[in-house]
């Protein structure tokens, strides 16, 4: 697993977290961005660098939406869904201070099982089960950072 501080690469006049966070590692990885978008974890990465796909994932990260996880709902075999059909090969959490840790897939189910569990979505929102990352803990960083090279 590989870290990175990329905050001088995040841009100040982009206000979400979440999308200033995907917006660093673009800079960083020398990606070009110009508008966010969302695709479905099976058709796109984040970030597009060359042959590596990168998922970007920070604190309490939802893994895909439910009405992703056709119906399924044990941990196991949500995480099997996503790992036979995700699009990404390189995964990059990202913590509050801009501290990036790429993953590739076994490291990041390694994570993904350490800290992450498995919630219901509002009724409103369909009701399905997903994989949720808890809050970002001292724990997770310094997981991450015993792995950290």
């Amino acid at each position: 697993m590989k870290s990175v501080n990329i905050m001088r690469f995040a841009p100040a006049n982009v206000k979400n977290n979440g999308d200033r966070r995907e917006w660093a590692v673009c800079a960083y990885e020398g990606v070009q961005r110009v508008k966010h978008d969302s695709t479905a974890y099976d058709k796109d990465s984040d970030v597009n660098a060359g042959n590596r796909h990168i998922s970007i994932k920070a604190s309490k990260f939802t893994l895909m939406s439910g009405s992703l996880c056709e119906g399924r709902t044990s941990f196991d075999a949500i995480w099997e869904l996503y790992a036979t059909k995700k699009h990404s090969n390189e995964w990059c959490y990202m913590t509050e201070d801009f501290t990036a840790y790429y993953m590739n897939l076994d490291e990041f189910k390694s994570f993904v099982y350490e800290f992450c569990g498995v919630e219901k979505e509002s009724a409103k929102n369909g009701g399905a089960y997903k994989i949720r990352c808890k809050a970002e803990s001292k724990k997770m960083l310094q997981w991450l950072e015993a792995r950290a090279i």
